[in-house]
C-alpha cells in the first residue's frame, strides 16, 4: 500500500509539472504582452523599428470601433498603418497611449501557430486630459517565421468608454447674417454632452459685436474675433465668425469640430 501512495504522488508530481510547463509554454500570449509593453514604451526605450518588429509582413487587423455616440466604424489595417499610427504618436508629445492586459480569455497554441482572446483596457491623453478611454476585445493570431514569433492576424472590437475631450460635431442654423443659433455636441465623460446657444451680430457703442447667451466677443473691421482682449481668429462673414467663437468656447473639450 505504501508503494502504491509513492508512486501516486510521484505520478502527481509529474504530471502537475508537466502541465505547468505546457501552460507556460505559449509563444502567442507572450507576443500579446510584448506587444502591449512596447507600444506603452514607443518612444521611450523603445523604437518604432522594435514594434514593426513583431509584425508578419502580411499582417492584416480588422477593427470595429464603438464610438462614445454609438456609432460604429468598421476598418481595416496593416502594418504600414501600424507604422503611421506609430508615427503620429512619437509626433505629438502632448498625446499619450497606454494599454493594460485585463483578462486573457483563450489561448489555443500549437507548434508553428497559435491564436489569444484578450481584453484589453486602453487610455488616452491630450495635454493630460483623458481623450478617450474604454476596452478593447483582441483576437490575434501569430505564426513561427524563421524561428521567430510574429502576429499576422488581430480582429479588434474596440468600445469607447469615457471621454473628456475630443471630436465635436456643430450644426449652426442662421437667420440671415446676423442672427444665428448653434448645437453642438461634445465629449462628456460617459456620454455626448449637447448645448444649444444662440449667437447675434450687431453693433454697440460704435463697436461690432457678437453675442450669445453668455460670452461676447469683439469683430473689428479687419475681421479680427477677440475674447476679453485675446485675439482668437479672423473672419469675414458672420456664419464663420461664429465657427470662430464656437472653436474658441470648446476648445478646453473639442480638438476637432465638424460644422455642418
Amino acid at each position: 500500500m505504501k508503494t502504491i501512495k509513492n508512486l501516486a504522488v510521484v505520478l502527481t508530481v509529474t504530471l502537475f509539472g508537466f502541465s505547468n510547463s505546457y501552460a507556460e509554454d505559449q509563444p502567442v500570449k507572450d507576443l500579446l504582452v510584448e506587444y502591449i509593453n512596447a507600444i506603452n514604451n514607443v518612444g521611450n526605450g523603445t523604437s518604432k523599428e522594435d514594434v514593426l518588429a513583431l509584425f508578419n509582413d502580411r499582417y492584416v487587423s480588422n477593427i470595429a470601433t464603438v464610438r462614445l455616440s454609438g456609432t460604429v466604424r468598421r476598418t481595416t489595417a496593416g502594418k504600414n498603418e501600424i507604422a503611421t499610427l506609430i508615427d503620429e504618436i512619437l509626433a505629438d508629445e502632448k498625446y499619450t497611449f497606454r494599454m493594460t492586459l485585463d483578462q486573457v480569455l483563450h489561448v489555443a497554441q500549437k507548434d508553428r501557430a497559435g491564436t489569444v482572446s484578450a481584453l484589453v483596457n486602453f487610455e488616452s491623453r491630450i495635454d493630460d486630459k483623458l481623450a478617450e478611454k474604454g476596452t478593447i476585445m483582441m483576437n490575434l493570431v501569430a505564426t513561427l517565421v524563421n524561428g521567430q514569433w510574429k502576429i499576422i492576424h488581430n480582429n479588434t472590437v474596440r468600445v469607447s468608454e469615457a471621454s473628456d475631450v475630443g471630436n465635436c460635431v456643430t450644426y449652426i442654423y442662421g437667420k440671415g447674417t446676423t442672427k444665428f443659433v448653434t448645437e453642438t455636441y461634445f465629449p462628456a465623460g460617459v456620454e455626448y454632452g449637447q448645448n444649444f446657444e444662440a449667437f447675434r451680430v450687431t453693433v454697440r457703442d460704435g463697436r461690432r459685436v457678437i453675442k450669445s447667451d453668455s460670452n461676447e466677443f469683439s469683430w473689428d473691421g479687419d475681421g479680427n474675433l477677440s475674447y476679453n482682449g485675446e485675439v482668437v481668429g479672423a473672419a469675414e462673414e458672420g456664419r464663420e465668425a461664429v465657427e470662430m467663437a464656437v472653436r474658441h468656447l470648446y476648445k478646453e473639450s473639442c480638438v476637432k469640430i465638424v460644422f455642418n
